[in-house]
């Protein structure tokens, strides 16, 4: 019988869009209705909006400071931006204005929502972590426009990227502590998750946000690997996108024919958790000129922008 042949993984190499140096970038977004890239420096509470400058290039065109827990900011329909951090989600009006909307609920201090997305419907998911990583402590949430909320998953240690298949048939969510990406089937009219499956384990870097393209196949960014991961829908390894900071964090597909993919990045030490995760204690620093920064890359592939908000 003939050797079964490995496939050949891809190699790109990112560059660097904008030198931003955040302390946490996260949760990019491409808002098509505006033609513009937001995200957020997590730890110092700040959305940046970013928009390309008609030269190939990107430039930042109006950032805001919150006084308040960040986690994810995503356009609303009805306009503004749908704010999670901490236990909360408000409506942000571009002056600045923010409104309650709705709240997780939860007991323990410890929990915050760390990721969140939209799904086609409309509809908020939000992923929590435990600040004292206590295994199975987190959970998953689904936020509706008449402002309900529902816990959708339990046993979630440190819940993170989360995306749809394109067909909207399956979901996929991200648990950073145990390194791993699972996949869900996925009732869109219901807005339901069902039949959990393991689909990839990390070996190099802890997954941590991620963007799924228009054939199906997912990329992964590994913090602590310096890289983003193309994955197949079975969970083939197919190419590696490198960056020049240990700390890649999330990404997303975006610009006018959302062929760019722009990758986020941190600044400084990661926290010392990150070496119970499994990251190499070399890559636990991210102090070189482009950390923090955001990165972009043609690959090749092409995704669809963020779903906005309903509510």
């Amino acid at each position: 019988m003939p050797e079964e042949v490995t496939p050949l993984v891809e190699q790109f190499k990112a560059r660097l869009a904008l030198p931003q140096r955040d302390q946490l970038g996260e949760g990019p977004v491409w808002d098509a209705a505006q033609n513009r890239l937001l995200w957020g420096d997590h730890a110092s509470g700040i959305i940046r909006e970013a928009r390309p400058d008609g030269a190939g290039g990107w430039r930042e065109s109006k950032r805001w400071t919150l006084n308040r827990p960040l986690a994810a900011a995503i356009p609303r329909i009805a306009g503004g931006l749908i704010v999670a951090g901490g236990t909360e989600i408000v409506q942000f009006a571009e002056d600045g204005t923010c409104t309650p909307f709705a709240r997780i609920d939860t007991d323990s201090p410890l929990i915050r929502i760390n990721d969140a997305k939209c799904d086609a419907q409309g509809r908020l998911w939000a992923a929590t972590l435990s600040s004292d990583f206590r295994p199975g402590a987190a959970a998953l949430y689904r936020i509706d426009p008449d402002r309900s909320v529902r816990k959708m998953l339990g046993g979630v240690t440190l819940g993170n990227g989360l995306d749809w298949s394109p067909d909207g048939a399956v979901f996929y969510l991200v648990d950073s502590f145990i390194r791993t990406l699972f996949s869900f089937d996925f009732d869109a009219k219901r807005g339901e998750i069902s039949n959990q499956r393991r689909l990839v384990t990390l070996t190099r870097g802890v997954p941590n946000g991620m963007a799924v393209d228009r054939s199906g196949c997912l990329w992964v960014a590994a913090t602590g690997g310096g890289n983003v991961q193309r994955y197949s829908r079975d969970g083939n390894y197919l190419a590696t996108v490198e960056i020049a900071t240990p700390g890649a964090t999330s990404c997303a597909f975006g610009g006018s024919d959302g062929a760019e993919l722009l990758i986020t990045s941190r600044a400084g030490r990661m926290p010392e958790a990150a070496l119970q995760m499994g990251v190499d204690p070399k890559m636990m620093d991210n102090d070189g000129p482009e950390a923090g920064g955001l990165f972009v890359c043609r690959t090749g592939a092409t995704g669809a922008p963020a779903h906005a908000f309903a509510g």
